[in-house]
């Protein structure tokens, strides 16, 4: 087993060691490499990974400025070598012990990915499934958490489809897996632990604009595929 690992950080500090030598835990068999983008970090993430590349083996990517996390992931997913890529955000919501658990599925997929046991808070919980629910009764792809962002994907899967994503404003990583499905690539998920972290992006004073634009997004993204 060949492995890229790609991990996505933006003020991060805090928590980019643990994952990091969480990654490197795990008994990766076969060529491995992990690579790091950081998407304008201004929170002392940048000067935090460059002496974190001393001491692992890691590729670190990172901008003066901010791309936003669909440029980014789009362009980091042109860097992975090896033919499975295991994908991870670096907010410490995910274990990387829970690797093996998508890994194993992969034998009969593209595309794994990890859907939150006992999310919390229960606002996000709710939201997710109802994105979930429109996008099951829109594209006929039935998810718990197609916007997880910790999955394992083959190369080929990538190469095809992580350019075209850019419709969804606040679901990239479920555009993804639309796409891929849409394609006709075998996609699965697998119950990941969940360790709740704040997050920038979806506070609750911003979820009546998110779920609007999301609405919207879906019908565009629908139109296209």
């Amino acid at each position: 087993m060949n492995t890229s690992i790609v991990v996505m950080t933006h003020n991060r500090k805090n928590v980019l060691e643990q994952t990091i030598n969480g990654m490197l835990e795990q008994d990766f068999q076969g060529r491995f490499e992990i690579i790091v983008v950081n998407d304008g970090s201004t929170d002392g993430t940048k000067e935090a990974l460059a002496e974190l590349s001393k001491k692992y083996p890691i590729r670190l990517v990172s901008g003066k400025k901010r791309k936003g996390y669909t440029k980014a992931v789009k362009d980091a997913l042109k860097l992975p070598k090896n033919d499975v890529i295991f994908f991870s955000d670096s907010d410490g919501e995910h274990s990387p012990k829970d690797f093996w658990k998508l890994y194993i599925e992969l034998e009969n997929a593209d595309i794994v990915i990890g859907f939150k046991e006992n999310r919390k808070p229960f606002y996000r919980f709710f939201i997710s499934r109802f994105n979930n629910f429109l996008i099951g009764a829109m594209f006929g792809l039935w998810l718990k958490d197609s916007n997880c962002g910790f999955r394992v994907m083959r190369k080929k899967l990538v190469q095809q489809v992580s350019q075209d994503v850019g419709t969804l404003t606040y679901a990239s990583n479920a555009e993804l897996a639309i796409r891929a499905f849409r394609k006709g690539f075998k996609v699965k998920e697998v119950p990941v632990q969940h360790f709740p972290a704040p997050s920038e992006v979806f506070p609750v004073s911003r979820m009546p604009k998110v779920i609007l634009t999301e609405l919207l997004d879906l019908v565009k993204l629908r139109l296209q595929v």
